[in-house]
């Protein structure tokens, strides 16, 4: 896991249960002007088998003054049964113009809260 999606996850964990998070889906980041940017689809279960979704972009300085500096912002985009979040990712991935595929993350240490540092948005 990058520090950036390492970083996603931090910030995800200040802003909601890390046992209400079911999923997080990274597509691979494109590099661009001397910084990595990236976007992840966030999962949270809601009521029954509803899902509230979220759409986190980050940003990784790579060079100059920037570098290994992490830009985070995490916003509500959907709120849809367990079974749709494919074509959610679906979507998100051709309105954000992303290259690739979404891949699933590890989230056992993350849910375990082994991973502990603090970032802002």
């Amino acid at each position: 896991m990058s520090d950036a999606v390492a970083a996603l996850l931090d910030l995800v964990a200040e802003r909601m249960p890390r046992d209400e998070v079911d999923a997080v889906y990274a597509f691979p980041p494109v590099r661009r002007e001397g910084r990595d940017h990236g976007v992840a689809v966030i999962s949270r279960i809601a009521a029954g088998d509803r899902r509230v979704v979220y759409r986190a972009r980050y940003v990784v300085g790579l060079r100059g003054p920037d570098r290994g500096k992490v830009t985070l912002t995490v916003e509500e985009t959907a709120v849809a049964p367990a079974a749709l979040i494919p074509e959610v990712l679906e979507g998100v991935r051709r309105r954000a113009d992303e290259a690739g595929e979404a891949e699933p993350l590890d989230l056992s240490a993350w849910r375990a809260g082994e991973r502990g540092r603090s970032t802002t948005d």
